[in-house]
């Protein structure tokens, strides 16, 4: 048997290692994304919930929707099987002339756009800006949006490079420093919005001076160049030669362009979720920056708990598929989501239950702790369905086959967008934040349940966990009690609240794990579980 974690017990003969590395890479994630929600806490304690804070999140979002929408799906997931298979024959300078024309490629598309969207600044500007109370707050969003945006839009160029040479680590086993690298983007993002405070004072609003302009551009910029750097020298000091290859494409690099066209059309939808979210998100003071700073709290506990998981198993994904072994796919696909139900469910309910409280915790100056916790609870509820949809569309990669994620990703994305539109428009203020979540869990929950219909049609084997409804039912109950306790005692001092959070969070974990210890015994992946492991077209299982 292959490194792969399975279904079946676990032996001498069940290696583990996917399991080593996935604990490996969560605990260096874990830091690093502690570090990373430091720079968005940062961020939104010095610029505040406010319509500097939208102004200054949505401008640098910019390079992320353009990344997305032209080059994120060629460049992530999709090259992970690639690279495997080349470094599985030992074709160590196949892979790298196809990363080097890859490079190529990015560089040259990514910087005409760059440099399109630098004399379309003020229009893009005023997109962003659509929504503003009146007319001299949008002229001077549109004003201050417009410098951002001239610095910012370069950055797409800096992702292409860090994503290919983050996939080739990936591909060679290797996740440190692409784990790490968040790191160096909030260290240079603080900073910089320590220097802007004491250049602007507390309380600052949109009319600033070039200065104060100057050290907001330059500090998101030198940070993103931070997060591309780590795991590009990283791939540089293990031998990979990794330089941008202008020419007319080979052969390997056609054939992975043309797989590829798929893949962008899936990260459409993350644009089209991301872009829907900035324009309506403007229409409420500090909108903007409590989506963003709700989406980057969810992706920490992402990052940990399921990212490590989707990262580690997909290189025997890839094996699998190429061996024709439907069995030992659905086995790894199945292992991958029921780990996850286990630690994310649980988080995700906590998230949601504890969300104001939370907030009223960590709030400090001009940020508005109820913005934040409209926009977490609800961003929080689609925390599974979103990682179960990225292992699905990693799976469907592992197969060969990147349409079927792309086409259900973006009528999903558009479904989500269109609730996002509607419901927001329908109400005010908070709720219309907490609007922007739901869409974007409508968005995943859909994808998740059609992508892994489909797989299961495929495979004829059934992916359900096991531990699904087991984990949801007392991490629903014990989010129940931990809002009850909250809301009842509800202190006033931050040192009490936190407290109590976290008298709750050790009260809830130790509750939950005892009930877990109960709850596993008898399903496929326990040492004394008796349950079939895997049936082919088995009718009482979904999926």
């Amino acid at each position: 048997m292959s490194g792969r974690a399975s279904m079946e017990p676990m032996t001498s003969e069940t290696p583990a290692r996917p399991t080593r590395n996935a604990a490996l890479m969560g605990a260096v994630t874990f830091g690093s994304r502690g570090i990373g929600f430091v720079r968005i806490w940062v961020v939104a304690t010095v610029l505040g919930t406010t319509f500097l804070g939208n102004t200054y999140q949505g401008s640098s979002s910019v390079s992320n929707i353009l990344f997305e929408l032209l080059a994120a799906g060629a460049l992530s997931a999709v090259l992970v099987p690639t690279f495997v298979k080349l470094f599985d024959n030992s074709d160590d300078e196949g892979a790298e002339r196809l990363a080097s024309g890859l490079l190529g490629i990015a560089l040259v598309v990514l910087g005409a756009v760059a440099v399109c969207a630098f004399f379309l600044a003020p229009w893009i500007a005023e997109l962003l800006s659509s929504g503003a109370p009146d007319a001299a707050t949008e002229a001077q969003q549109i004003s201050l949006s417009t410098f951002l945006l001239r610095f910012f839009v370069f950055q797409v160029i800096l992702y292409g490079v860090g994503t290919v040479s983050t996939a080739v680590l990936y591909a060679k086993r290797r996740t440190f420093a692409a784990s790490a690298a968040p790191i160096a983007n909030t260290v240079a993002v603080v900073i910089a919005m320590l220097v802007f405070r004491a250049l602007a004072g507390g309380n600052p609003g949109l009319d600033l001076t070039n200065t104060e302009r100057l050290v907001l551009a330059l500090g998101g910029t030198i940070g993103v160049l931070g997060f591309v750097c780590v795991p590009t020298i990283a791939l540089a000091r293990t031998g990979f030669r990794f330089r941008p290859r202008i020419g007319r494409p080979d052969k390997a690099l056609r054939e992975l362009l043309g797989h590829s066209t798929w893949a962008i059309l899936q990260h459409c939808g993350i644009g089209i979720l991301l872009a829907t979210a900035m324009v309506m998100g403007n229409r409420v003071a500090g909108g903007v920056i409590a989506y963003q700073f709700a989406f980057v709290a969810i992706m920490a506990p992402y990052a940990i708990l399921a990212m490590p998981i989707h990262t580690t198993i997909l290189p025997d994904l890839t094996t699998d598929a190429l061996r024709g072994d439907d069995r030992a796919f659905a086995s790894t696909v199945r292992w991958a989501l029921d780990s996850m139900a286990i630690f994310v469910i649980p988080v995700s309910a906590a998230m949601v239950a504890l969300a104001l409280p939370a907030m009223r915790a960590i709030a400090v100056g001009d940020t508005n702790p109820t913005v934040l916790a409209a926009a977490l609870a609800s961003l929080s509820l689609g925390l599974y369905p979103y990682s179960a949809f990225l292992l699905f569309a990693r799976a469907s990669y592992a197969r060969g086959d990147s349409r079927t994620p792309a086409i259900v990703a973006v009528l999903t994305a558009i479904v989500g967008a269109t609730v996002m539109v509607l419901v927001g428009s329908s109400v005010e203020g908070n709720a219309r934040v907490a609007a922007l979540g739901i869409g974007h869990t409508v968005a995943y929950v859909l994808g998740a349940a059609v992508l892994g219909i489909l797989l299961r049609r495929r495979l004829g084997y059934a992916c359900w966990p096991p531990s699904l409804l087991k984990a949801f039912v007392p991490s629903v109950i014990l989010a129940c009690a931990g809002w009850w306790v909250t809301h009842t005692f509800a202190p006033e001092e931050r040192g009490a609240t936190i407290l109590m959070l976290v008298l709750i969070g050790a009260v809830g974990t130790a509750c939950y794990l005892g009930v877990l210890r109960i709850i596993r015994a008898g399903t496929p992946d326990h040492p004394g579980g008796t349950t079939p492991i895997l049936t082919p077209e088995d009718p009482t299982v979904s999926l």
